[in-house]
């Protein structure tokens, strides 16, 4: 026995169910909308930069006998955190040439032995500067204790002494380094970002014998700024 329902309505009731079919059949028949959350993630590389400048207070007429010192100020700014260094040359200088000359041939001693360190030796290691006494006849150079006031350290005691105050045996002085052995005079390390200049002073001395020719003795110096790795 097949058996069938039958369904009756009247013209009444088929509005409402048209009209309901008729939302149901818009809203189904229309598009699937599916949303997706993504977060991009912003990154950016900021490259080391570095400003230096070295102004330099020039030394007074000298009389032979009576010694003279002067200085160079060296301004380094950065953001490199493993920090920078600082290297040394007299264009002038040879094993046999001196930093100062007067443009004739007639030069000033410069002090021996002549600062050698390798460019990646420790700042704990010494060198070969020495201490000094008034009165000798030579140019010589050293890296002062005075530095910056942001807190990092270019001055290597072992290198240079841990004494500002002339003619002591805690001061150490050398000859200036030729340009064909380039050295390190400083380095500050790790950590040396400040937003401010970091501020360093190289002094020289200078006296000569009673026998120095008279005249002006000029000698170009090279400092070169690097950013550490």
């Amino acid at each position: 026995m097949i058996s069938k329902k039958i369904f009756i309505f009247s013209k009444d009731d088929a509005n409402p169910f048209i009209t309901a079919f008729l939302i149901a059949l818009v809203l189904f028949s229309g598009y699937l909308v599916f949303a997706a959350t993504q977060t991009p993630t912003l990154s950016v590389t900021v490259s080391s930069a570095l400003s230096f400048t070295v102004t330099t207070n020039q030394f007074a007429t000298l009389s032979p006998g009576t010694s003279v010192q002067a200085t160079s100020t060296l301004s380094v700014t950065t953001n490199n955190t493993s920090g920078w260094n600082v290297t040394l040359s007299g264009d002038n200088v040879t094993l046999t040439a001196q930093a100062m000359n007067d443009g004739s041939g007639t030069e000033i001693t410069d002090k021996d032995p002549q600062w050698i360190v390798a460019a990646a030796s420790a700042t704990t290691s010494a060198g070969n500067a020495v201490s000094i006494t008034n009165g000798d006849d030579v140019l010589a150079f050293r890296v002062m204790s005075a530095s910056s006031t942001n807190g990092v350290s270019f001055l290597s005691t072992a290198w240079w002494g841990t004494s500002d105050a002339m003619f002591n045996a805690s001061q150490l002085w050398a000859g200036i380094a030729s340009s064909t052995n380039v050295s390190r005079i400083g380095n500050a390390g790790s950590g040396s970002y400040s937003a401010t200049a970091h501020l360093n002073t190289v002094q020289y001395y200078l006296d000569v014998p009673v026998t120095q020719k008279t005249g002006t003795y000029t000698g170009p110096l090279t400092y070169t700024a690097t950013a550490n790795p």
